[in-house]
């Protein structure tokens, strides 16, 4: 989340909500120029202040809304990936059994964890595929 996208989103925000920057400033106890300010990248709101604009402005999920484009992941999910991460988070109760099969530890290093496990299954397959012949 950059500051550039949280004045980005601010502007956005307020124009959607078909305020002025003066109402919003009255709004929050400030003037419709530090409003300006914060959407033009010349200052930000404390976190306060941003909590207010965020119900002034409906938002429901912040996180979400402030999103900085440019750090979306440099990859694409196909639909079945995208299928088993909504399952993952929609099934709480099964995180830690798929944690602990897949050997992805919290707070952990999901690319090395990753390497890993396909070493891991690297070894099993092959020594599966030499006992076969």
């Amino acid at each position: 989340m950059s500051r550039e996208s949280i004045a980005k989103a601010l502007k956005r925000l307020r124009e959607q909500s078909g305020l002025t920057a003066d109402q919003v400033g009255a709004m929050v106890g400030k003037s419709g120029k530090t409003v300006n300010a914060w959407e033009n990248n010349r200052g930000q709101p404390d976190a306060e202040i941003l909590m207010r604009l965020c119900d002034i402005y409906n938002v429901g999920d912040i996180l979400a809304e402030f999103r900085d484009e440019s750090s979306e992941a440099p990859f694409a999910l196909s639909e079945k990936e995208k299928a088993v991460v909504l399952a993952y988070r929609a099934r709480p109760d099964m995180q830690s059994a798929v944690d602990t099969l897949l050997g992805v530890q919290a707070g952990a290093n999901i690319a090395a964890d990753a390497a890993s496990v396909v070493a891991e299954g690297e070894k099993i397959f092959g020594a599966i595929r030499t006992e076969s012949k």
